[in-house]
């Protein structure tokens, strides 16, 4: 006869109960947890997750009940120490998440041994005040198209005025991709260029675009137009994050005419299609500029003007997000954004594997081919043209290029679009990245976002190459 297996030790049974018991109330408190939730939503999320979760966990709590009566003593003891490693392992990853919250990139760095400024941009705006500079977050015209009291413009003693430009003479504050801030002082139209280049009112090259243009996450001599001044060109960069092919041909229209450069590169990034028809053309007095061939605002001659609105705005912007922060900071301190709450309700692990309510999706049109793109670089052709000048279209790609392989659904619209008007093509992609050996490492940390200095060195490069190859010579070299 077979002897009965040995009765585990009292207080082993009973951390086991207590631990079936523990599973019980935990599953409840996460089944009423998610009623509330999808009764009272922080934001319009999908109530899936919330029943999925109550279902789930009134699954788990049954189980748990009929181990607590059903199973023998032995094996609830054997189930409850699982249970118990298996949560001190989740519970004390979940705990380091919490108290050591890096983003990717300050990862990466960290892995790379390369410096990282942990810095909000606003930290930074207050360390520099408080040191004595002047400085402002970077100001782009297409903030002005997301409101609508300000999408016409901003209003001044004479009337609207919508700038496209910057604050002049003035540090600015942008961003930070390659663990510094990329900062810059504007020229005197607000422009990412030092006044030197202006000096001989002889210009080779004038930049259009948007940040790719005005040189996100690189040092001021690293961007596309530092890299063409150090190879000889006298270049003016009047490119501004955001902008689209509406704004950049109002641009041209205010700052190139009057400067009568050699060439411009007028230079796409992928999103320009998306920006031009859903910000661009809802704006009255920016389609004026392709509407009416004489519109101009005379903005090159109202940079006293266009700097004190844009001062204004920036300051009261500031003191927006100064009351929000302190408004985020009261929110730290609520009970359901207390770390302990979060630690509970394994926030951080559900984050890294994506088991997060879902938010309602929004629908957001698809940039679709419209023949105003067509209508705004002929426009912009004619434009250069008549100084006698060339226009020159520099594609750029974008990170999920190379990350997924998948090709942007516009490319060959735009290229196609150029092409048909005779202006010249340059494709970094076939040019650049196509035959690079690792084309992501082109891309600060590798993951999305700008160039990184070396990536926009070769778009640079490839830039000089092709015009000279076209027999444009520097006009430096001319000296």
């Amino acid at each position: 006869m077979k002897n009965k297996p040995k009765e585990p030790p009292r207080i082993a049974v009973k951390f086991a109960n207590m631990v079936f018991v523990l599973g019980i109330l935990y599953s409840i408190l996460l089944v009423v947890y998610a009623i509330y939730k999808i009764y009272n939503p922080s934001e319009p999320v999908s109530p899936a997750f919330y029943i999925i979760s109550i279902l789930s966990c009134g699954v788990f709590a049954t189980l748990f009940g009929l181990g607590l009566k059903r199973l023998n003593n032995n094996l609830k003891v054997n189930l409850s120490v699982l249970f118990f490693t298996i949560g001190i392992t989740v519970y004390g990853f979940e705990t380091y998440l919490e108290f050591s919250k890096k983003t990717q990139r300050e990862i990466i760095a960290k892995q790379m041994g390369v410096p990282y400024d942990t810095r909000t941009k606003m930290e930074v705006l207050d360390d520099l005040r408080d040191s004595g500079v002047e400085a402002y977050p970077n100001i782009h015209p297409y903030v002005l198209l997301g409101d609508i009291t300000t999408k016409n413009g901003l209003s001044t003693r004479d009337g609207m005025i919508f700038p496209l430009s910057g604050i002049s003479n003035k540090l600015m504050v942008q961003s930070n991709e390659n663990g510094y801030w990329m900062m810059y002082t504007g020229d005197k139209y607000g422009f990412h260029n030092s006044n030197d280049v202006y000096q001989d009112n002889i210009v080779d090259i004038l930049i259009t675009g948007d940040s790719f243009a005005e040189g996100w996450s690189v040092k001021s001599e690293e961007n596309i137009g530092g890299v063409l001044q150090e190879i000889g060109f006298n270049v003016v960069n009047i490119g501004k994050s955001g902008n689209g092919p509406l704004l950049e041909f109002a641009t041209l229209k205010e700052y190139a005419e009057p400067l009568e450069p050699k060439i411009v590169l007028w230079v796409y990034y992928v999103n320009d299609l998306s920006d031009l028809l859903n910000r661009e053309l809802q704006s009255s007095i920016i389609r004026r500029y392709l509407n009416e061939d004489d519109y101009s605002q005379n903005l090159i001659s109202r940079q006293k003007e266009i700097d004190g609105v844009l001062i204004n705005y920036v300051q009261n912007e500031l003191e927006k997000e100064r009351e929000k922060r302190d408004r985020l900071s009261k929110q730290r301190g609520r009970l359901s954004n207390h770390p302990v709450i979060k630690i509970l309700k394994l926030y951080n692990l559900r984050i890294k594997i994506n088991l997060v309510p879902k938010p309602i999706p929004t629908p957001t049109p698809t940039p679709t081919p419209t023949p105003i793109f067509r209508d705004i670089l002929q426009k912009s052709k004619q434009m250069v043209s008549d100084w006698d000048g060339k226009m020159y279209f520099v594609y750029l790609p974008d990170f999920e290029r190379y990350s997924t392989g998948n090709e942007h659904i516009n490319r060959d619209f735009v290229i196609q679009t150029a092409t048909e008007l005779d202006i010249p093509v340059i494709d970094i992609h076939k040019e650049v990245f196509d035959p690079h050996p690792d084309p992501l490492s082109l891309f600060p940390f590798r993951v999305w976002g700008h160039y990184n200095a070396e990536g926009y060195r070769l778009v640079a490069e490839a830039i000089g190459k092709r015009l000279q190859a076209d027999g444009y010579v520097p006009i430096k070299s001319k000296k």
